[in-house]
């Protein structure tokens, strides 16, 4: 019995070799910051089909609590094996950047971004708000309208909501949600004038004719919303803090071994790549590049850097 139960043991954490010449565990743990089913939960469980028939199983685990703490506290403190990764975020960088949780980003080892996410705000079917030049005069008188957002005061939402505003010389009222469904049915049911959000949080809603889709909050107009204008369309900076992109990639612990990190890497890009994660991109509306290296560095500085610059606004 204690033979059978040693073979079990090395058997659920063995290492396979791949052709890039370093050993992956083949059972790897994710951990997500947020609850079952949401659209950063859904992207971790769409990798577990993937990963499986390349030799590994992807057990998703959800820490909700403390912001993005307790996911991201423990991921800091497993060991660099690769047996552990966890989901980073532009909202993990705001927390980290305002100083709001004690981690830092040098404890995480960026590894390959799974989506980019544009921003649009939304409004209620039987709303006041027909057009974006609705909007931007409501958004001009002194009371200006209600805006929701996921997360609170100082989070990348309402920063983006708050740096559109100053370059309109407007006003909002910002309301923080812990996530978009809430936020929808606040729409839906007149408490709210408008929502920014993903799209892919709400385009059951957009699709049945229970929200209206106003603007993109971006340089262009999005494929799947083709009569959608975007913002730059009526002259506003869509980034005017410097670009905050919202994103969500996969990260390990620090001091993770180069072969090791570049092997996980590898195995991840191959999969966000896969014409069955691409697709799947495709019809909810966020972009699978599959970033890694030095260019992943890049964004992640980037976003951190803009969120300083409008946190620091906000302040002042």
């Amino acid at each position: 019995m204690q033979r059978r139960s040693l073979i079990a043991g090395l058997a659920s954490t063995a290492i396979i070799p791949h052709a890039w010449g370093q050993a992956v565990p083949t059972e790897i743990r994710m951990l997500v910051s947020f609850n079952a089913g949401g659209a950063t939960d859904l992207l971790a469980r769409r990798l577990q089909s993937l990963l499986e028939p390349r030799g590994h199983r992807l057990v998703v685990e959800n820490l909700v609590g403390g912001g993005s703490m307790i996911a991201m506290n423990r991921l800091a403190q497993s060991p660099p094996d690769g047996r552990t990764l966890g989901l980073a975020s532009h909202g993990l960088i705001a927390q980290i950047v305002a100083r709001e949780i004690p981690l830092r980003l040098d404890q995480f080892t960026p590894l390959v971004r799974l989506a980019t996410d544009p921003s649009i705000l939304v409004t209620g079917a039987q709303s006041r708000f027909r057009t974006l030049a609705d909007v931007v005069a409501a958004m001009r008188t002194p009371e200006g309208p209600s805006v929701g957002a996921a997360g609170p005061v100082g989070t990348a939402g309402h920063l983006r909501m708050m740096g559109i505003a100053q370059d309109m010389r407007g006003n909002f009222n910002y309301v923080g949600y812990t996530g978009a469904a809430r936020l929808a049915n606040e729409l839906m049911g007149r408490h709210l004038d408008l929502g920014l959000v993903k799209p892919n949080d709400v385009f059951g809603q957009i699709r049945s004719g229970e929200l209206r889709a106003l603007a993109v909050l971006e340089e262009q107009r999005l494929p799947q919303l083709p009569e959608v204008p975007a913002i730059i369309e009526v002259g506003l900076n869509p980034h005017p803090f410097g670009r905050i992109t919202s994103m969500t990639y996969a990260v390990a612990p620090a001091a993770v071994p180069p072969p090791l990190r570049d092997a996980l890497i590898a195995l991840l890009r191959e999969a966000v790549l896969s014409p069955a994660f691409q697709v799947k991109a495709e019809e909810d509306c966020y972009v699978a590049d599959g970033l890694s290296g030095a260019a992943l560095q890049a964004a992640i500085a980037q976003t951190a850097e803009a969120i300083r610059v409008a946190q620091q606004r906000l302040r002042g």
